[in-house]
């Protein structure tokens, strides 16, 4: 497990080093609008090297290269969006087949009304992750930290919950991969995750959180270690439908983006705030899990009206800045 965290780590730190440094030779360069929350153009595409520890560790050590290939195939979409830049239309059709076929070869389940039903969930919440994960990597270190968070959790349940050392030592890969990008990202943002970086762990989170959900208690455990990323994504997507928006333009109106650019928080306080947040709720996740569905239900119930009064209050304090930071 040493072996796979330092090889990660290496090879996300020398990959955002280069992206960092010669991004703007091949076209990987972010240039601000009027919905970006960072003033100079910068390289994006530095979530190469998490992908690339991903794909090498796990073809190198790790036997299920069935899983490795699949969610390696979702780092490729996005690091050919971050390229090309793909219509959202198109991006989304592709990140669907991607989940459909990630599911199709973990599910080994007969064919059945209930098991329908549960596939057709399972793809809206892998390609839902995907692109959760992908909209909150708009800040420096947001996505990285959440990541070093997430994934350790997942580490941890898979290896000493759940037993199962393939997903466990993945997500220590992602992990560390997430430790080595973060030096170029944050505080000071040298290099941009990109979407090879942000719908490539969207996914995997996904494809991790439907191979080990043997069970309602395990699946409520497992996405509270992302919960931040999924409650602001989600009420953020209800209120911009609510007020009757176009849901596939880009815009920055998520709670975290509105403490940065509105409110003038310094992204690395942002940013650290929601992994120590996310950190918080993982640990006692994994403490309602041992006691049984009723804490679990109760922890969620208690943490979704928390989030939707802090979302409402925080939106409601008054401008005092429209600089980018």
């Amino acid at each position: 497990m040493l072996l796979y965290a330092l090889l990660s780590i290496f090879l996300s730190a020398v990959c955002s080093f280069v992206i960092s440094k010669y991004g703007n030779m091949i076209a990987f360069m972010d240039n601000p609008n009027e919905r970006s929350s960072h003033s100079t153009p910068t390289p994006r595409g530095g979530g190469v090297g998490i992908l690339l520890a991903f794909v090498v560790v796990g073809f190198l050590f790790i036997q299920n290269h069935a899983i490795v290939s699949i969610v390696g195939c979702a780092g490729i979409l996005g690091l050919l969006d971050d390229r090309f830049t793909f219509s959202s239309q198109l991006r989304l059709f592709i990140q669907i087949i991607l989940s459909i076929v990630a599911i199709v070869f973990i599910s080994d389940s007969p064919p059945a009304v209930a098991t329908i039903i549960l596939f057709l969930f399972w793809i809206v919440f892998t390609t839902g992750t995907t692109n959760f994960y992908n909209f909150m990597d708009g800040i420096n270190g947001v996505a990285g930290l959440t990541g070093l968070v997430g994934f350790g959790l997942l580490a941890f349940f898979a290896f000493f919950i759940a037993n199962n050392k393939e997903i466990a030592f993945m997500s220590i890969v992602l992990s560390t991969g997430c430790l080595g990008f973060l030096p170029f990202n944050f505080p000071q943002a040298k290099v941009f995750m990109g979407d090879v970086g942000s719908m490539f762990l969207g996914f995997a989170f996904a494809v991790f959180v439907v191979k080990l959900s043997t069970s309602l208690n395990v699946f409520l455990c497992l996405i509270m270690f992302l919960y931040l990323f999924y409650a602001d994504a989600i009420v953020t997507i209800y209120c911009r439908w609510r007020n009757g928006e176009n849901l596939l333009q880009s815009h920055r109106r998520h709670l975290y983006q509105y403490l940065c650019n509105e409110l003038a928080m310094p992204h690395w306080k942002v940013s650290s705030l929601y992994a120590l947040i996310q950190l918080i709720l993982g640990v006692l996740s994994l403490f309602a899990y041992s006691k049984g569905l009723i804490l679990q239900f109760t922890v969620l119930g208690i943490f979704i009206i928390a989030f939707i009064g802090i979302y409402r209050v925080v939106k409601g304090i008054k401008k005092v800045t429209g600089r980018l930071t």
